[in-house]
């Protein structure tokens, strides 16, 4: 009741209903339409007079007259005396001549109107026929082009079923295309298969002038030079395993001996600075220095290598390992090393590979022969370095500590002032940092000539002290390194000179250079870093070590006679590490940063364009002559798009906004989460509701129950932007679900993907901010 007046209330989901037509009332017609009724009337009385519907022994009323009309007498007035025309009109006749006469017209009308009806019925099969032809017409055509599809369709299976074993997919589609249209022609887009584009690069790299000549001249099928030129860049554009890869490398075994198919895996890390990015494919965010992880296939007794997995931020496992060994088993490689760098994620992987001093190598997957781990001597080397002006280590022996502060203080003493600035520079970390490859600085300053100059300063007083001890160690380190770099390319000495044991392929002189792998297998062993976090140093010489002796005689039991040294360098990551440096020079000079795909296209063309190092790639493009620089409009890879939903939203109003998002997104399924408004309109004499158009906030009223739970969820996602782990979403869902099993898992994955977009898009504003300002 209002006001004692009983009132009627609209439910909130009640509808206005719209009047039938029998319940509309007349609306008050203006004279216009008054007037075009009353001609309607008339119209249908004038049509019922004409079509005999009125009877003849009706009285007939004259309409100007408005009475019945008597029988009178005919006189003529003086007026239709004088007329003519009216006379003519209006002849003198009896009302029974009269009658007689409608009589014969409405004769006259009937014959008329069946003759009319005649025809109509005549007219109607006419068109009935008519019709019929054509659908009979349409029929047939629609059957002919059926019947000619068909015939086409059987044609093309028939030719691809017949011309299957000798083309491929691609080559047919090219063959089928030359007999189509010119339209059809330009419109069409063959997509080349890897076996085509594999097939027309063999037969480039064996001659171009006989693949152009089977090519413009026999019209054979194959793709042009930018078709495979684009295929074989593309080895480094996708993360993963690279299945152009392995097929370069199959084409690539043809020209190599067995002894030459003997290979090594190198697993590399190179840092690079990226945006934050979500990896959807393995649930995880990478950025904004990320590693850039990759294996590369090295030949051992030949120089070829090549990139075959790239990835972001992955730590590699048995498995990819495994499959990656049995894939270049199946084309005829034989892996027989596993290289690694000198770090702690070295040293997790030793611990996930279960390889140790004792314990150093891993079983082959499908020969089950002995796969041994081996340390690149570049990397043992640089942490050398950096251990000792870190904290140092300690020699168990004599218990003597060998750091940059005891170095130093040593120097000072002997009062060398110029050797004792040498060593402060070469103990400077910022010169080790600022170095490029750091490998190059390290063996500058351990070196047997650091060595002689630490010698000369020992006394006889003094010798077996620190000093003498710090020389043979530097001494000894030189000669290690001499030997694990040891290559079977020597430079021409005079007559009568030699090159030393370290510098010749190990198992050359195999009993003197095992007394150089005893003694820094001695020192190893004797060796405790005062840092604990740097204990992988000492167990990485020992794995080497130890692999290496058992590599040779397995070798040489395999290749009877064909093996008689092994050139170390082959083992070493050299020839990867002047990819990554260029490759981390080049990323340096961009001015913002990059996305992984940037990062993958950049390493494309840094690989093209390192002619010193035997790339397969490179080796293939020389053999086509399809060198030259790398499009980046042909083949850069396209970045996945920004989550449109997130975009502007600040990292301030990211729990309004998905309140107000996750109400209008899911409220149908979860009614708690809020109201949504919404318009009704009428559209053709019918009420639609329709959402209210708009921003989401000003369109959806969350529940201060969904508020607060998005408050409690934000809890639980602060700083998870920097948790860089595999399946970082499907973890975190879990984690809150089994909190809060109440709610829905597909709304806490809506809130937790999007949370972490606006993240990231936050995150990256930041990195580019420093840019745009020093720009301005």
């Amino acid at each position: 009741l209002l006001y004692g007046t009983k009132r009627w209330v609209l439910k909130k989901d009640a509808l206005p209903t719209i009047r039938s037509q029998g319940q509309q009332l007349k609306r008050t017609l203006d004279q216009s339409v008054v007037e075009e009724d009353e001609r309607k009337k008339r119209k249908e009385q004038v049509e019922k007079l004409v079509n005999g519907e009125t009877s003849s022994t009706e009285t007939i009323v004259n309409p100007f007259r408005k009475h019945v009309c008597g029988e009178q007498t005919w006189q003529a007035t003086p007026y239709a005396a004088n007329n003519t025309e009216l006379l003519r009109i209006l002849p003198r006749m009896s009302e029974s001549e009269m009658v007689q006469r409608i009589t014969q017209l409405e004769q006259q009308a009937s014959d008329q109107r069946k003759q009319i009806a005649q025809l109509m019925s005549t007219i109607d099969n006419k068109t009935e026929k008519i019709n019929f032809a054509k659908t009979e017409m349409v029929n047939i055509a629609i059957a002919l082009q059926e019947l000619k599809d068909h015939e086409n369709r059987h044609v093309n299976e028939r030719i691809a079923q017949i011309l299957s074993g000798r083309f491929g997919e691609g080559q047919l589609a090219m063959l089928v295309s030359e007999s189509s249209d010119l339209a059809e022609r330009t419109h069409l887009q063959v997509v080349w298969t890897s076996n085509e584009l594999l097939q027309a690069l063999r037969l480039r790299s064996i001659s171009i002038e006989a693949f152009e000549y089977v090519r413009e001249q026999l019209h054979y099928p194959f793709p042009d030079a930018s078709e495979i030129c684009r295929w074989i860049h593309g080895v480094y554009l996708q993360p993963g395993l690279s299945t152009t890869a392995l097929q370069l490398l199959k084409l690539h075994s043809a020209t190599l001996s067995p002894v030459e198919l003997v290979c090594t895996l190198h697993i590399s890390q190179t840092k690079t600075p990226v945006r934050y990015q979500y990896d959807r494919k393995r649930d995880q965010i990478v950025g904004p220095t990320a590693q850039l992880c990759s294996i590369t296939v090295r030949g051992i007794f030949a120089v070829w290598q090549q990139i075959v997995h790239v990835d972001f931020d992955l730590n590699y496992g048995i498995e990819i390992i495994a499959k990656l060994i049995t894939e270049l088993h199946q084309i005829g490689y034989r892996v027989v090393a596993l290289t690694t760098g000198c770090d702690q994620a070295a040293a997790d992987l030793w611990n996930m590979l279960n390889v140790s001093s004792d314990r150093h190598s891993i079983s082959h997957p499908v020969t089950d022969d002995s796969v041994y781990v081996y340390v690149c001597p570049d990397r043992i080397l640089t942490t050398i370095h950096r251990v000792l002006f870190e904290d140092g280590f300690v020699m168990q022996e004599n218990n003597l500590t060998i750091a940059k502060s005891t170095i130093l203080s040593w120097l000072q003493s002997s009062k060398a002032k110029e050797i004792c600035s040498t060593f402060e520079s070469y103990l400077n970390v910022k010169n080790l940092q600022a170095s490029e490859p750091k490998s190059v600085f390290s063996r500058e300053f351990i070196s047997s000539k650091t060595s002689n100059a630490l010698q000369s300063l020992v006394s006889d007083e003094d010798e077996g002290g620190a000093l003498s001890t710090l020389a043979t160690l530097f001494d000894l380190f030189s000669d290690w390194y001499d030997l694990c770099m040891a290559s079977n390319e020597l430079e021409q000495l005079p007559a009568g000179q030699k090159h030393p044991i370290t510098q010749l392929a190990y198992g050359s002189c195999e009993d003197e250079q095992n007394i150089v792998l005893d003694g820094m297998f001695d020192v190893m062993e004797s060796i405790r870093c005062i840092n604990p976090a740097n204990n992988y140093l000492p167990e990485a010489v020992l794995i080497s070590i130890n692999s290496i002796r058992k590599l040779l005689p397995s070798l040489r039991a395999k290749y009877v006679g064909q093996i008689k040294a092994i050139p170390m360098q082959r083992l070493s990551a050299t020839g990867v590490d002047r990819t990554m440096v260029k490759l981390q020079h080049t990323l340096k000079s961009c001015p913002t940063k990059l996305s992984t795909n940037d990062v993958l296209f950049h390493l494309c063309r840094t690989v093209a364009s390192m002619d010193s190092d035997a790339h397969l790639t490179n080796v293939f493009l020389r053999l086509g002559q399809l060198c030259g620089d790398v499009p980046e409009e042909n083949i850069h890879p396209s970045d996945d798009p920004p989550d449109l939903d997130v975009i502007g939203v600040t990292e301030q109003d990211a729990c309004h906004f998905l309140t107000h998002f996750i109400a209008h997104r899911m409220g149908h399924k979860y009614d708690y989460l809020g109201e949504r408004v919404v318009i009704i309109e009428r559209k053709k004499d019918q009420y639609a509701v329709s959402a209210a158009s708009g921003k989401v906030v000003e369109t959806t009223t969350p529940s201060e129950l969904w508020t607060e739970q998005a408050k409690v969820l934000e809890s639980y996602l602060a700083n998870v932007v920097y948790q860089q782990k595999v399946g970082l979403i499907a973890s975190l869902v879990d984690s809150i679900h089994k909190r809060h099993p109440h709610m829905g898992r597909d709304l806490l994955e809506l809130y937790v993907t999007k949370r972490i977009a606006i993240m990231i898009l936050e995150l990256n504003a930041k990195l580019e901010a420093p840019n745009e300002q020093r720009d301005s």
